[in-house]
């Protein structure tokens, strides 16, 4: 007889993009979308200057991504985007100068030792499936941003990313005040400050000093 599953009662959730992956999973499934198709490129070019001009205006750069996206994704079938989800997941996931080894690794230690791994994205959660399948990286629950299907393609339906990636997670039933919070951006600070603990990783100086000046207690890796 196999022995029963580990009891999963410590919790570890895990930031995607930039901790998991060195890179942003979502916007190199965008990015092949607008190189394929230079009609598409010139119509997402002014959201794409946008992005570039205004670095610290958070609305507006929220703004010109949803509408970067909106024009990325149109004329996309949900099966369309769904073949495209898997293809770009495989991709990355399967690319080892894609993953952080140490933070795979860790994960699966973790895993297996009974922790409940929680990964928490703003990828699309198509997308970020894939890429964890490609990886044979195991969770328990994934709680990433949503899209939904219309005549015109695929738009942001539900974008977990700041406020909303805590909600999502309160939602979903995580106890992120018993739970260890690895990630590397700032955007992440309502999710930080419901953590128990906080570990940044791939974290720039500017990141590590803005969780230090808001008073989260961090480690770095």
């Amino acid at each position: 007889m196999s022995p029963p599953p580990p009891a999963r009662d410590q919790v570890a959730v895990y930031d995607l993009d930039g901790v998991v992956t060195r890179r942003d999973s979502f916007t190199a499934l965008l990015v092949d979308r607008l190189r394929a198709s230079p009609p598409r490129l010139i119509r997402a070019f002014p959201s794409l200057l946008r992005l570039t001009l205004h670095p610290g205006d958070a609305q507006r750069r929220s703004r010109a991504a949803r509408r970067v996206t909106e024009v990325a994704l149109s004329g996309l079938s949900t099966p369309e985007y769904q073949q495209l989800a898997d293809e770009v997941g495989a991709r990355i996931g399967g690319d080892p100068a894609w993953l952080r080894a140490e933070v795979v690794d860790r994960i699966r230690r973790e895993h297996g030792a009974g922790t409940r791994v929680v990964v928490a994205t703003a990828s699309e959660h198509r997308l970020a499936t894939a890429l964890l399948r490609a990886a044979d990286i195991p969770f328990d629950l994934l709680s990433a941003s949503r899209l939904t299907g219309g005549p015109t393609g695929q738009r942001v339906a539900d974008h977990r990313v700041g406020a909303r990636k805590a909600e999502a997670l309160r939602e979903c039933g995580v106890p992120l005040d018993e739970a260890v919070f690895t990630t590397d951006s700032y955007t992440d600070l309502p999710t930080a400050r419901l953590a128990a603990r906080v570990v940044l990783v791939g974290a720039t100086r500017r990141t590590r000093e803005r969780y230090a000046a808001a008073g989260i207690d961090v480690r770095a890796r």
